[in-house]
């Protein structure tokens, strides 16, 4: 077990925490001593029978069905959190979606979808959470790669996640006159449900760029992303190839976007290859 700075969480509030990264983080605090509190749209019986066998002493697990778009619905489940496990130590928001296409023939239906989930449900769970916590707490967005770079048939995604990295930029900022830290886990590619949604339903083109990053598997990311966030770094990119990339995309824009031109070129020539065949 690796020394947070400031001392083990005592009480985590999750969104997205029925699966996915969500879910696997909640096991490490778990494992470490923590008691948290999980919202999410659904959770699996089996699922958290497991997290409460982790359970020692006066750990606790609660749970919220809640959308994360309803900030009234969202408020009262935080309330409800706060009343029955106190204040939250650290605060993360992992619920997110992903929908691709190319962005003339997306229907505005699914960018508003996607725009409401990704960046307004970060709002509001940050909204909620910080009525709920204290000077030396912990805030963490759960952002993307795509949220430093662009990504092909990726348009409400990279809109969403570029809002959620300005929204962290702001709070940083703003919390730091409370004594709370804040930091936005930006990660690329990761084999969650969904990465296999965006491989069965995404174009080749884009799975071609995005794995100039790489994928991590969940016990990958997660090891990085706990890193990152037992030091309280801003801005927490898991996996050295993604890494490299979102430094050359912040530093050097002008090489990464002829690099990213010339896979891109790459990428559709194969495609069209394939298409022949």
């Amino acid at each position: 077990m690796r020394n947070w700075t400031f001392g083990t969480p005592k009480v985590a509030y999750i969104s997205g925490g029925g699966s996915g990264i969500g879910l696997n983080i909640a096991n490490v605090l778990l494992e470490e001593g923590c008691s948290v509190a999980l919202f999410d749209l659904k959770f699996d019986d089996e699922v958290l029978r497991q997290l409460r066998k982790q359970c020692r002493a006066s750990q606790k697990v609660e749970v919220y069905v809640v959308d994360i778009t309803d900030p009234q619905a969202v408020d009262a489940a935080m309330d409800e959190a706060a009343q029955t496990l106190g204040a939250a130590d650290l605060a993360l928001n992992s619920a997110g979606i992903l929908r691709t296409g190319v962005f003339t023939e997306m229907p505005y239906e699914t960018f508003e979808q996607v725009v409401r989930i990704n960046l307004l449900g970060s709002r509001n769970f940050a909204a909620s959470a910080l009525r709920h916590m204290h000077s030396g707490s912990h805030l963490v967005l759960v952002a993307s790669l795509a949220g430093i770079v662009g990504t092909y048939t990726q348009a409400a995604y990279v809109a969403s996640k570029h809002g959620v990295v300005g929204l962290a930029e702001v709070l940083r900022l703003e919390q730091k006159l409370k004594g709370i830290d804040v930091s936005v886990i930006c990660p690329g590619e990761i084999s969650t449900p969904l990465l296999t949604y965006e491989r069965e339903h995404g174009s080749n083109v884009t799975k071609r760029l995005n794995e100039i990053a790489g994928v991590l598997t969940v016990d990958e990311a997660v090891s990085g992303i706990m890193k990152g966030l037992r030091s309280r770094e801003f801005m927490i990119t898991p996996g050295f190839r993604a890494k490299i990339l979102r430094a050359v995309a912040r530093k050097a824009s002008g090489l990464f976007r002829r690099t990213i031109d010339i896979n891109l070129a790459k990428a559709i020539a194969e495609d069209q290859a394939l298409s022949l065949k």
